[in-house]
């Protein structure tokens, strides 16, 4: 395997998500996804910019990169945050989790066509590994009638983390300092999410504001250390190992739950199962037989 600091933080950022992602089902019993997301957002922002003005950190002159960079942050973690969400709250998060983790499959495939990365066969075959054990990992009975149609909310929820994960790992090396990347792609996701809020729910935010801001900042201060980690994963790794690692976030927030709920009914063949072909996936991803 190549241990490097890469890896170190892909697994950073899968750790992270998996906190936020606990936080934000809590969020969401009290609130829609885009108020949701605005919270989170903000707080984000809030938190990076802080740290911006309290570490001096230098932006690079202006150039293409800060479009490239602001488009990646709209799609990943704007749109796919709220794609996600919409998912969860459509579909249950036993449906949900499993779409959205393809994700890295579309990766790779965009990261060949565009980006010119060559994995090995074996290297394809761990993120396969990968996705089929989070979709083990993330199965099981849910209650509740659900349209088929709603699953298309996770299915643009991995494609807009695919053709994100690309541009940032197409506009990063433009920014020295990751911490500047992540605030112009943040700032860029945030933009967006407020845009659509203030137009057209702004009705909504002030209960959503009053019912679900403690959780959703949570959300928004994690996510936003998640998303730096995210944004150094890719800066100094190919995007087809970096995503499928961060993708095995939902076994991590499997062990949360087995760890800090004591939902020991939740322990079916599934868990060890997902959990073997996720970690033998990350070990294949990361293989270096040369």
């Amino acid at each position: 395997m190549i241990f490097d600091a890469a890896l170190l933080f892909a697994m950073g950022a899968a750790f992270s998500f998996a906190c936020a992602d606990m936080a934000m089902r809590s969020g969401l019993q009290h609130t829609n996804p885009f108020v949701g997301s605005t919270i989170s957002r903000s707080a984000g922002v809030s938190a990076l910019l802080i740290l911006i003005l309290l570490s001096g950190v230098r932006f690079p002159p202006l150039g293409e990169h800060y479009l490239w960079l602001a488009v990646a942050g709209v799609f990943n973690p704007g749109l796919f945050s709220i794609c996600f969400m919409f998912g969860i709250s459509k579909i249950g998060v036993a449906r949900a989790a499993p779409i959205k983790g393809s994700s890295p499959l579309f990766a790779s495939f965009l990261a060949i066509l565009f980006l010119g990365e060559r994995p090995e066969w074996y290297h394809l075959g761990g993120v396969l590994l990968i996705v089929t054990g989070i979709a083990l990992l993330s199965s099981g009975r849910t209650e509740g009638r659900w349209r088929r149609i709603h699953a298309l909310w996770p299915i643009a929820a991995a494609w807009f983390a695919a053709l994100g994960a690309v541009l940032w790992r197409k506009a990063l090396p433009s920014f020295p300092d990751t911490l500047a990347g992540t605030f112009v792609g943040l700032v860029a996701a945030f933009a967006v999410v407020v845009l659509y809020t203030f137009i057209f729910l702004r009705d909504q935010v002030p209960e959503g504001v009053k019912n679900a801001w403690k959780p959703f900042f949570l959300v928004g201060i994690i996510g936003s250390v998640g998303q730096f980690f995210f944004a150094s994963a890719l800066q100094r790794g190919e995007v087809y190992r970096m995503l499928s690692l961060i993708q095995t976030s939902p076994l991590i927030t499997v062990i949360f739950a087995l760890l800090f709920l004591r939902r020991v009914e939740s322990i079916t063949w599934r868990v060890p199962a997902g959990a073997l072909l996720t970690v033998s996936g990350a070990i294949l991803v990361n293989l270096q037989l040369n």
